[in-house]
């Protein structure tokens, strides 16, 4: 388990309804050590509360999101996105990057998945933001630090197929696949 991730107190970053987005990215700066909260995310990116509570953000409004927060703060983080759709982005290139994200403690990533294919639940629906905690490359099996542990609890295990299917769920706000945000401290 990444030693930056167990650091954080989850219960403080509870998130009010469809603000995974803001909460994993908080979440992330804090794991990278730059304190924030999701008050921090709204204020200095002056993003409207409505676009993030009332319909959710794509994966790329979150990039964005979080490209605006680190510019304003002149935090020394780089930030990524990839999109699920790519080509070249297939499951053995996806499970290189996540194995890569556990072995770079300096490198945290936050993953855009649909929860019905993450948790095998029928039930459920839509996409989510949550952040990759750890990986066992001998049983393929990802654990995720989640946004919602009231929902979905603290940390949760997903076979790295199923999660990648999840992320490559197209995104029908974006028409685009899901995905991940890279961000990486930078020396």
């Amino acid at each position: 388990m990444s030693t930056d991730l167990t650091s954080i107190k989850l219960l403080e970053f509870q998130q009010p309804l469809r603000c995974c987005n803001v909460t994993a990215i908080a979440y992330a700066f804090s794991a990278l050590g730059h304190s924030t909260t999701v008050d921090d995310i709204f204020y200095v990116t002056r993003i409207p509360l409505h676009s993030v509570l009332d319909d959710g953000m794509t994966l790329a409004e979150t990039f964005d999101t979080c490209l605006k927060y680190v510019e304003k703060m002149g935090l020394p983080i780089s930030v990524r996105i990839e999109h699920c759709d790519q080509p070249a982005l297939t499951l053995e290139v996806f499970t290189q990057e996540i194995e890569q994200a556990i072995a770079d403690h300096t490198d945290i990533h936050i993953l855009n998945f649909n929860t019905r294919i993450a948790h095998k639940n029928p039930n459920l629906e839509g996409g989510h933001f949550a952040l990759l905690a750890d990986y066992n490359s001998l049983t393929q099996i990802v654990t995720v630090a989640d946004t919602n542990p009231k929902r979905y609890t603290r940390f949760w295990n997903c076979a790295i197929a199923q999660l990648y299917q999840a992320c490559v769920d197209k995104d029908p706000c974006a028409e685009r696949s899901r995905g991940f945000i890279a961000l990486k401290k930078l020396d």
